[in-house]
């Protein structure tokens, strides 16, 4: 199989609530090598993504380390790579606790450009690292002409990045478009009740998903972080004489990982992970189970380098 990967890549600087910063490349890269160590022998991994001229030649050093990932989809350009500053502030309700602040992302990626390697693809992910990755003009496009799987992380289609920096969340009008051009829906558990105007209820944000009549997508999954991960699917049910659709609700515990370093790219690799087996299996527990082992051993790991340790 041959995975596209489309996403934004950056630059993390990581401040640790002990003082420590760590310099390190991150975004969608997390992404593209998690793929690239999970996936099965002989598959390959073709990242689709604009590269700033500052950081382009270092960046493909990294992924060159990886006889299976491809480089041709990586466009060049003059827009130097986003800059992301991470500030760990732990607090006595999460002890992980965060805030971030960034500077401006690289140009969207076109449908142009993408739809060259759409006929080599056997499985998409797409993955929102800025929020401003691709247009939804672009995801429809995709959607009408690649019929094969795809899965989307929501991630920061929820975050508007101000003047300063600063990163907040907002509500996204055309939210329900984002959620429905796709197989399947990763998205945390804060974006599902932010991306909303009406800050709608998970349950509700799962059945506007699953349940429109305009939405092919089979599963939504809520990822937790140290709580697990909960999927939403549909499921025809029948009460007295009368069959109808509704949802059944998954839930997973974390795995418990003593050995905590960093949470950076844990989304990153359970969304790597989710659309490596269900695309084989077509099992969305299976998938689940696989991808939350995975995303949960990696708050073990430290940077880019440490994720060849989650084969």
């Amino acid at each position: 199989m041959n995975f596209l990967v489309l996403g934004e890549p950056c630059v993390d600087e990581i401040h640790k609530a002990d003082g420590e910063t760590i310099k390190s490349y991150g975004g969608i890269l997390y992404s593209i090598i998690a793929m690239a160590v999970l996936c099965k022998k002989g598959d390959t991994v073709t990242p689709l993504m604009n590269l700033g001229s500052d950081e382009y030649d270092a960046i493909l050093d990294i992924l060159k380390k990886y006889p299976n990932i491809k480089t041709d989809g990586i466009k060049k350009c003059s827009h130097p790579t986003r800059k992301v500053f991470l500030y760990y502030n732990p607090t006595d309700s999460d002890k992980h606790a965060r805030m971030e602040n960034s500077t401006e992302p690289t140009y969207e990626l076109s449908f142009e450009w993408i739809e060259g390697f759409l006929s080599s693809g056997d499985a998409m992910l797409i993955n929102m690292i800025s929020g401003v990755d691709i247009s939804i003009e672009t995801l429809k496009r995709i959607r009408k002409y690649f019929p094969k799987y795809i899965h989307i992380d929501i991630h920061n289609i929820v975050m508007e990045t101000r003047e300063d920096g600063s990163r907040i969340h907002r509500y996204v009008d055309n939210w329900l478009d984002w959620c429905t051009h796709t197989d399947t829906v990763q998205m945390n558990e804060f974006e599902a009740v932010t991306i909303s105007r009406e800050k709608k209820k998970e349950y509700e944000t799962a059945s506007d998903i699953l349940l429109s009549p305009h939405s092919a997508v089979k599963a939504l999954m809520i990822t937790r972080g140290k709580s697990g991960v909960t999927g939403y699917v549909t499921k025809q049910k029948t009460f007295q004489e009368n069959t109808f659709t509704d949802l059944d609700r998954l839930d997973l515990n974390a795995i418990e990982n003593p050995h905590f370093a960093d949470s950076t790219g844990c989304g990153d690799v359970f969304a790597s992970s989710f659309t490596i087996e269900y695309s084989q299996s077509k099992d969305i527990m299976k998938a689940m189970n696989f991808a939350n082992r995975k995303a949960s051993f990696n708050v073990s790991l430290e940077g880019l380098e440490d994720l060849i340790k989650l084969k």
